[in-house]
This record gives structure tokens, C-alpha cells and sequence, in this order.
């Protein structure tokens, strides 16, 4: 591989010299025209699409946080209830003045 050092105007010498002042490329009519319209539609269009995207991750957070929010509470009700019952047995044996040994006897029998 050969590798030549040019600065830059030895290259745009050689550049004009081998292929001179045409432009290899061409351009429709009226190409420029329409252009910065075609532009501003498409950076319109990709803003609404990240405002969509931004609402869409916004409401997805919020249906996680309602429904955790949700299941917490369910299970919080679920255990207090499961307490108060807890309670009322406790409450009920006291009152009936039943102690732990004929507790163990009426189950005991049971079987």
C-alpha cells in the first residue's frame, strides 16, 4: 500500500487537473424548492411521535403505580381482616371464660 503525504492544494491541483470544474452530480429541477417544506413536515412528524411515546411511558407508569397501589391496599384490607377475626375469636373464647386445656380437649376429641 502506498501512501502519499499532499496538503491540500497539491490534491485540489490534482483534482482539477483530472477531472476539471464539472460536477459529477446532478440536481432535479425544482429539487430546492420543496425541500425545506419536505424538512420541517418530517421534524414535525418526529416531534409528534416523541410526544406520543413521552404520554404512552407517562401512562404506562401510572396504570404500574394504580395497580400496585392497588394489590397493596387489596392486601392490607385482606390482613386486617384476618387480625380483626383473629381479634374477635380471642375476644369470644375470654368471654366465655374457656381456657386453654378445654380448648385442647374439645379438639382432641374431635378427631
Amino acid at each position: 500500500m502506498r501512501t502519499t503525504n499532499y496538503n491540500t492544494e497539491e490534491l485540489e491541483a490534482k483534482l482539477l487537473e483530472r477531472f476539471g470544474n464539472k460536477t459529477p452530480f446532478t440536481v432535479p429541477v425544482g429539487y430546492f424548492d420543496g425541500l425545506t417544506g419536505k424538512v420541517m413536515s418530517r421534524i414535525a412528524q418526529r416531534k409528534r411521535r416523541r410526544q406520543i411515546w413521552r404520554w404512552a411511558a407517562a401512562a404506562v407508569l401510572a396504570g404500574c403505580v394504580a395497580t400496585g397501589g392497588l394489590l397493596f391496599e387489596r392486601q392490607y384490607n385482606q390482613r386486617l381482616a384476618e387480625t380483626e377475626d383473629i381479634q374477635y375469636i380471642e375476644d369470644a373464647l375470654d368471654y366465655s371464660m374457656i381456657d386453654n386445656m378445654s380448648i385442647a380437649s374439645y379438639l382432641t376429641e374431635a378427631e
